[in-house]
């Protein structure tokens, strides 16, 4: 795989007025949030294809550029890319749309994520149904 991003999935997210604060737009914690949104359901589709085995990822670094306010009522589209794994990592990149015009960026962002083992809290090599997932997005993308 290279180090090009890859599209792996996509979740649309409707905004709730609790996301909002004082200044009538979404409160810039929840970017990351949706983020993490598209992140869980990405991995809830994938994790069908290996045993979890008492492991898995963690976060050990997210970022996030503010592109513009997210208005309310809005219905955000989160799209999740992958890059090239580690040997015991991978990182996740993000860019956060208008559901309604795809044109409009609301922000992008990065998490990289460590696979540790839950008892120990180490990091642990990727597993084989993992690597296995980066190699069908590199696959699909060619």
């Amino acid at each position: 795989m290279s180090d090009e991003k890859i599209l792996a999935f996509q979740l649309d997210v409707p905004v709730r007025w609790a996301d909002m604060d004082v200044n009538g737009h979404v409160n810039n914690v929840r970017f990351f949030t949706y983020f993490e949104c598209a992140r869980l359901a990405w991995l809830q589709a994938i994790r069908a294809r290996g045993e979890r085995n008492g492991q898995g990822s963690v976060v050990a670094s997210a970022t996030c550029n503010y592109k513009r306010p997210i208005p309310y009522p809005e219905t955000v589209l989160i799209n999740l890319y992958v890059s090239s794994p580690g040997r015991s990592s991978y990182t996740t990149h993000y860019d956060l749309l208008s559901a309604a015009d795809n044109k409009i960026q609301y922000g992008n962002g990065t998490a990289v994520m460590v696979w540790v083992d839950r008892n120990t809290g180490k990091s642990q090599p990727l597993p084989d149904y993992m690597r296995a997932v980066f190699d069908s997005a590199n696959a699909t993308a060619a």
